[in-house]
């Protein structure tokens, strides 16, 4: 059996280890089952992915491309079901976050929103690098698995109906018994899944929000702020958050406590934009003014000082993805953001990817197994039993990912609408209704979906 992944990021590469992990046993010992991944740029072990590129000569408040994201607890329990090393590995990378304090651009604290899954074991969310977490994955992936800077132009199929990937440069196209689309919120794959692989018929929608970021030293950062503590601040023109990124040397916390922080923070900004910005054309020194404009008279030191010093790339506006009507067709399955692309704001971006790949993962290995386990009886038919474990995988995968799926980012709607430019009676609602919350706590394993609940006193 042949499976190709098109896309080497988060979701791509858990994929594959996951598919090593549960396939092998749903075989025969005699059946070689190949796992490919095609990826856009550069793929090397310990490179700084291309599309993450830093100045470093820039200074002390460089920018990366989706600097961090916040690992929440049901992201890490997918990679402990993974392997205990890789979630050991990953956990330690980062800072273990217990809760998100949120304040007002004056200074003022108005609620703290618990980021732990109060469950046994207990786990902190954590905030990691996003290229940091890419090259905990990739460690584990050999280089044999990955045809790198290679663009897919899209799929077609054979006269048997197998999937085929085509590539941009007019190289030999790649069959497989399954394509897995875990390409991103512009997804070419996903046009063979809802269309007919030439329009995309529901294209991710900028959403109006736009985010600049990236690191800056710890040093930054008040030496009063409690272990575990990440700030998220809101203002009339749009929102600031920060917080460390790393922990310090030899403090295995395995996101089960809080740790000192190390040499590294985060910070990013998002703010409301009607038009959609040119990522190609940008007046960076322009991009700078505004981002002095949306937060001065902000009173948290940390902001002012990190927009005093910041040094800005680019910007990068948010795209979700619409409800699509289903995330599969023959042979063909998307996983992640290709699938359902969501705000920020969720939390769960990362999370719900790893979720894709364990649950994807698992449904194939069953549907196989079962089928394999018929086939000395449908002497003949192993192609079809293949096709036919394929189809049932995707259908069971797609029921029951997309009710969880679209909870969260309706929920994410809510939160990324606080982040929009606010008149004075708005702001100030803003505000009341965070402080009412109180100290809400954050379970994204209740059956609902996603935190946060409030827990009110």
């Amino acid at each position: 059996m042949k499976i190709v992944i098109v896309g080497g990021g988060i979701s791509g590469l858990a994929c594959y280890l996951f598919l090593r992990k549960h396939l092998p046993s749903a075989y025969p010992p005699d059946v070689e089952v190949e796992v490919t991944i095609i990826e856009s740029h550069a793929a090397t072990k310990g490179k700084q992915r291309s599309e993450n590129a830093t100045d470093e000569a820039a200074g002390p408040v460089s920018h990366t491309i989706g600097a961090a994201i916040g690992l929440a607890p049901n992201g890490l329990s997918v990679l402990r079901n993974l392997d205990e090393g890789i979630f050991a590995q990953v956990a330690n990378s980062g800072y273990p976050v217990s809760h998100f304090e949120l304040k007002n651009a004056y200074g003022w604290s108005l609620a703290r929103i618990g980021a732990t899954n109060h469950q046994d074991p207990e786990l902190h969310t954590v905030l990691i690098g996003r290229q940091r977490l890419w090259d905990c994955l990739r460690d584990h992936v050999p280089d044999e698995a990955i045809l790198d800077q290679k663009i897919v132009s899209g799929i077609s199929y054979t006269k048997a109906q197998r999937p085929v990937v085509e590539f941009a440069d007019g190289s030999p196209g790649l069959e497989a018994d399954l394509i897995i689309g875990a390409d991103g919120a512009k997804s070419v794959v996903k046009r063979s899944v809802t269309g007919d692989g030439k329009v995309d018929q529901h294209p991710a929608i900028f959403d109006g929000l736009v985010g600049v970021g990236g690191f800056i030293p710890s040093s930054y950062l008040s030496e009063k702020q409690p272990r575990g503590r990440m700030i998220v601040t809101f203002g009339s023109h749009g929102f600031f958050g920060y917080g460390p990124s790393t922990v310090a040397p030899q403090s295995n916390h395995f996101a089960e406590c809080t740790a000192p922080m190390g040499d590294e923070a985060v910070w990013w900004s998002t703010y409301e934009s009607k038009d959609l910005p040119d990522t190609r054309r940008l007046d960076r020194q322009d991009i700078r003014r505004q981002l002095k404009e949306r937060h001065a008279g902000w009173k948290d030191p940390v902001v002012r000082k990190t927009v005093d010093e910041a040094v800005i790339d680019s910007v990068y506006p948010t795209w979700i993805m619409p409800d699509l009507p289903t995330w599969h067709t023959r042979g063909i399955v998307l996983v992640g953001d290709a699938a359902h692309a969501m705000q920020p704001s969720s939390g769960q971006g990362a999370s719900q990817g790893l979720e894709d790949a364990q649950v994807l993962s698992m449904f194939l290995a069953h549907w196989l197994e079962r089928h394999f386990s018929l086939s000395a009886t449908r002497a003949g038919r192993l192609p079809d039993t293949v096709s036919e474990a394929v189809d049932q995988a995707s259908k069971q995968y797609f029921e029951m990912r997309q009710p969880r799926v679209k909870k969260i980012t309706d929920r994410a709607k809510q939160m990324g609408d606080m982040k929009r430019k606010k008149g004075l009676l708005e702001e100030w609602l803003t505000y009341l209704i965070l402080w009412i919350i109180g100290e809400p706590y954050f379970d994204p394993l209740d059956q609902d979906g996603m935190g946060p609940k409030a827990n009110i006193k």
